[in-house]
């Protein structure tokens, strides 16, 4: 006869086996969320940053074709979309205008001229712009009209918070999820979660993150982009399912944003996966032959669309960058003069570098890291960044250096925390034990 007091350890023994399942399903929730908090609280600190931050903002130009475009989109007609657009800048020039004001010492004197009242400027600049924001030239505005993305992605903030700020948050939400992907892609390629978070970090503490911060294409480009290596990472790491899709649909919103940047971008990733194939051992497998094969394909896509829909190339951003947007006759022989500017630009690019070389330190460095780590990512993730090289050749145009190259940054970003995991594994593995 069974007693009592084996009964009820029975019981007990039962009650444990019916919780642990739950007790499990619920520790591996709190690892997980633990796992997730640092790469959070530095999204978080970004944001922050960017709030804190703000006011410094210079208004920009495309930003108002931007905003234009997305409250069309919405409904308004193109001239409510161009007034409400026009508002939003001149709220944003006013406030630049006085900050940059207050900025003068000269104007802190007491015989300094008072200037208009902001009301005043504010009235000034929608007088001034009444027939839409200059330049007004046609083929300029179509250069916008034919890149949608970057419209529909802000429909949701712009719907909710207006013209300006939505624009805004778009761009440096898109700019948050660049972090986590590059978070994610180096715990992929094997890193520890503190390696990976040094790279998130310096994302945003790059000029990736200062260009992500403005309400420009900056913000989707960038993270479309790290998506995009993150599905070529998969594909070349047998994932070819989440792969595919990744590095698809990157591209593929990623040319709705900025078709030109893509068609670069799929072209640099279609070269690295044929470099793998023939010199990096290991590749040799179906998921590097779909990664050749998508970035091939997108690239002949955009060449079909570009021709189909007779979309702003080459020659015509030539005479864009020439004629200073149209507002002058187009050149007859534009391409020796992108030789010579080009020859100027980057003899005095150059020798800046010189003085300060810690952009071509930190590609070096981190190509270094990649190197040494995995040359089946390094070569993807090198191509990527010289795309950024392609982009300032193409138009080296010396006010908008640093935004046009900012893809450079990327050998940096990933490189560099990659080469500090190589740097303290090998000093751990110095050290030596307790005798």
């Amino acid at each position: 006869m069974t007693s009592p007091t084996s009964l009820d350890a029975a019981a007990i023994r039962a009650e444990g086996n019916h919780k642990g399942p739950a007790r499990t399903h619920r520790s591996q929730g709190i690892r997980r969320t633990r796992r997730w908090m640092l790469p959070a609280l530095i999204a978080v600190a970004y944001v922050l940053l960017q709030i804190v931050g703000k006011p410094t903002l210079p208004p920009a130009n495309d930003a108002y074709r931007y905003a234009r475009a997305t409250l069309e989109i919405l409904g308004d007609s193109r001239e409510q979309a161009q007034h409400t657009a026009l508002k939003a800048y001149c709220r944003d020039k006013v406030h630049w205008d006085l900050r940059y004001q207050g900025l003068d010492p000269q104007n802190l004197r007491e015989d300094a001229p008072a200037g208009p009242d902001r009301a005043k400027r504010y009235k000034g600049c929608l007088i001034n712009s009444a027939k839409g924001l200059e330049p007004t030239s046609p083929r300029y505005e179509r250069i916008f009209d034919v890149r949608p993305g970057f419209a529909v992605l802000a429909v949701p903030a712009v719907a909710v918070l207006g013209a300006g700020p939505g624009l805004l948050v778009t761009s440096v939400l898109f700019t948050v999820l660049g972090g986590v992907l590059v978070y994610l892609l180096l715990r992929a390629v094997g890193t520890g979660r503190g390696t990976a978070a040094i790279g998130q970090a310096f994302y945003y503490a790059s000029p990736i993150g200062w260009w992500g911060g403005l309400p420009l294409t900056e913000g989707p480009v960038l993270a479309l982009t790290i998506g995009a290596l993150l599905g070529s990472w998969w594909l070349l790491n047998h994932r070819t399912t989440a792969g595919s899709l990744m590095l698809a649909g990157s591209l593929l919103v990623g040319t709705a944003v900025k078709y030109s940047t893509f068609l670069l971008v799929a072209g640099a990733l279609g070269a690295a996966a044929l470099v793998c194939l023939l010199i990096v051992a290991g590749t040799r497998h179906r998921g590097t032959y779909l990664l050749a094969a998508l970035n091939t394909a997108a690239v002949i896509g955009i060449g079909v669309l570009s021709i189909r829909y007779s979309l702003p190339g080459s020659s015509e951003t030539l005479q864009d960058t020439f004629t200073n947007h149209f507002a002058q006759p187009d050149v007859d022989a534009p391409w020796p003069m992108l030789g010579e500017l080009n020859a100027n630009y980057w003899t005095h690019w150059l020798q800046e570098q010189a003085r300060s070389p810690w952009l071509i330190a930190a590609v070096g460095l981190g190509a270094w890291g990649l190197f040494r780590h995995n040359r089946a990512l390094a070569w993807p993730v090198l191509a990527v960044g010289m795309t950024g090289l392609a982009a300032e050749i193409a138009h080296p145009v010396y006010s908008q250096g640093d935004r046009l190259m900012v893809n450079v940054w990327i050998v940096a970003v990933l490189g560099l925390p990659l080469l500090l995991d190589q740097v303290t594994r090998r000093r751990g593995a110095q050290v030596p034990g307790p005798s």
